[in-house]
């Protein structure tokens, strides 16, 4: 089974979107057969994106595709009522993203369906997208992890040595209460300098300790975002095109 990229929509600047525009019509078909052929999961965006459901596609003719209704009826309606329908999949761990309307509410191959035109054109968003901002002492981020340790306070607030659209590389101090691979903090919050303050759920990934010049141990938390929801990403993309954009500028 493929590896699932981010189902968030991307947030792409001029040059992002020249660079993976795709319109031609033979291609765009090829493409959404591989994702139906390969069962990828599919976010199905809908209400301005501010809702989804999770989706696969499941077939492609010749001026359209299918993809499968939800199991939440009145979500069901509202897609079926949307002037516009963004869609967010993955192919060979590249992000596909493209946008169509009509959806139109059908059976198909014994399926709850939706059956929607071929879109004119889509995004394939290679790993750029997740460009990783790294940060100096002056201008280092800072997460906020929510705790069961009272004597932590209930938290405990961790440096940010570098963020991307996936996820965060923390610095644990030789006296800090140690993140615990494989677990998972929800409702931790990282404020982002002039956009705005992002609530995610962090999995540990992995811990690496490092010793620094000063023979004090710390530890390097690197670490996933879960379930990003769709205002958070956006904003986090936005943080991360404003830091490219000024480093570019210098």
């Amino acid at each position: 089974m493929q590896k699932d990229t981010h189902l968030t929509i991307a947030m792409l600047d001029d040059e992002q979107e020249s660079e993976c525009l795709i319109t031609s019509a033979r291609q765009i078909q090829s493409l959404l057969r591989k994702i139906s052929e390969t069962r990828s999961r599919t976010a199905l965006y809908f209400d301005d994106a501010q809702d989804f459901i999770i989706t696969t596609l499941l077939d492609v003719g010749d001026k359209g595709f299918w993809v499968e209704q939800g199991t939440d009826m009145p979500k069901n309606r509202r897609i079926a009522e949307s002037k516009k329908i963004t869609l967010v999949s993955s192919l060979d761990q590249v992000k596909v993203q493209f946008s169509a309307t009509g959806a139109n509410a059908v059976v198909h191959q014994g399926y709850q369906a939706y059956f929607l035109p071929l879109p004119a054109s889509l995004y394939r968003v290679q790993r750029r997208e997740y460009f990783r901002v790294m940060h100096s002492l002056s201008e280092r981020l800072h997460c906020i992890i929510p705790i069961n340790k009272p004597q932590a306070g209930g938290r405990i607030e961790l440096p940010v040595m570098d963020i991307s659209g996936s996820g965060v590389k923390l610095s644990c101090a030789e006296n800090a209460i140690e993140l615990v691979p494989g677990e998972t903090y929800p409702g931790c919050q990282i404020n982002l300098p002039d956009v705005g303050k992002i609530s995610v759920t962090l999995l540990v990934r992995n811990l690496i300790p490092v010793s620094p010049q000063t023979g004090h141990t710390i530890k390097f938390a690197g670490c996933e975002f879960k379930n990003l929801d769709n205002a958070s990403s956006v904003l986090l993309q936005r943080y991360i095109t404003k830091i490219q954009r000024s480093k570019n500028d210098v």
